[in-house]
């Protein structure tokens, strides 16, 4: 038989799984040469998260700087909730807004559900994922002249926005993701919120957004994949909304055929997006527009008035 065969056949059936499938983008040897296959840098961070076991960077801020506390931003972010809920609460320093800070809130269905985080401190927030369902709110701050830190905006409600995945180019949906809405969108809720990321997405002149990684997982019997998306935060009046939500990555590792020296085939799949904000503007916001990186894709975004989101083109 043809060595070859189970492998095709192995791919074919985990892409089938998918809407947007992409089988092997290349095949190496053995495990440890797996690392060196990912071209994309959001691809290879996050092939070390789930294959390094060291301990995630601090990406929520939950070392807490001067004058934040969990209580704090319970009492800001999610006024009303009960602090022995507190899976996670951060918060970083805003480097486009100087003197600002973002900052987050993750709570757990129930005190009950709390315990394992407090034993065990985790470094991101569970989504909409096997019946978790955590709460997760943000917000910005403020130091005025006596350093003390104030609200400036918060989100109304928990984050409850989908990732939009019908114009996701070259990146692979994730197989829990359903066929969609029902009106040609394909959606889903992330399954964890990640991190923060503070790069400078400028919407509007001197108006910046932050951005917060999500991300789902998916383990296979000989393997995994990764997947991540963008959200943006914006400001509005004391509001702090969502106004854009696409996927920016994704990262699959497939394990194949086994050699006489106990090494394994791999076959890995990747695709990875950058975020550009672009000269043309749209009803007072830049137009934004995903590429792909080392590939032709382009998908560009307009503010849309009436939904207060940007839109696909």
């Amino acid at each position: 038989m043809n060595m070859l065969l189970p492998r095709l056949l192995l791919c074919l059936a985990v892409c089938s799984l998918s809407a947007m499938p992409a089988c092997a983008d290349t095949t190496v040897r053995s495990l440890s040469k797996v690392r060196g296959a990912i071209k994309t840098a959001d691809a290879r961070a996050a092939f070390d998260r789930e294959m390094s076991g060291a301990p995630a960077p601090d990406g929520f801020g939950q070392q807490l700087p001067d004058g934040f506390t969990k209580d704090f931003l319970v009492l800001q972010l999610a006024p009303g909730r009960d602090p022995n809920r507190v899976v996670l609460a951060g918060a970083k320093p805003w480097p486009q807004r100087p003197g600002m800070y973002v900052g987050v809130v993750c709570l757990a269905a129930s005190p009950g559900h709390t315990g394992t985080a407090q034993r065990y401190p985790v470094g991101d927030c569970a989504g909409f994922d096997e019946g978790r369902d955590n709460e997760i709110w943000f917000g910005v701050f403020e130091r005025g002249a006596d350093s003390v830190p104030r609200l400036v905006a918060r989100t109304d409600a928990p984050v409850a926005v989908p990732t939009d995945w019908s114009t996701a180019g070259s990146i692979d949906v994730p197989p829990t993701i359903d066929s969609g809405d029902g009106k040609g969108a394909v959606v889903g809720l992330p399954q964890n919120w990640q991190r923060f990321d503070l790069a400078p997405y400028l919407l509007r002149d001197g108006d910046y957004a932050f951005g917060v990684r999500a991300g789902w997982f998916e383990s296979y019997a000989g393997g995994g994949a990764s997947f991540e998306a963008l959200y943006l935060f914006h400001i509005e009046g004391k509001s702090l909304r969502v106004v854009f939500a696409q996927p920016m990555m994704f990262n699959q590792t497939l394990a194949g055929e086994w050699h006489k020296d106990g090494t394994r085939s791999h076959d890995v799949s990747e695709g990875s997006n950058s975020l550009v904000v672009l000269s043309g503007v749209t009803g007072g916001f830049h137009d934004l527009q995903l590429r792909e990186r080392g590939g032709k894709s382009r998908q560009t975004f307009q503010w849309s008035e009436k939904m207060k989101f940007y839109e696909a083109q």
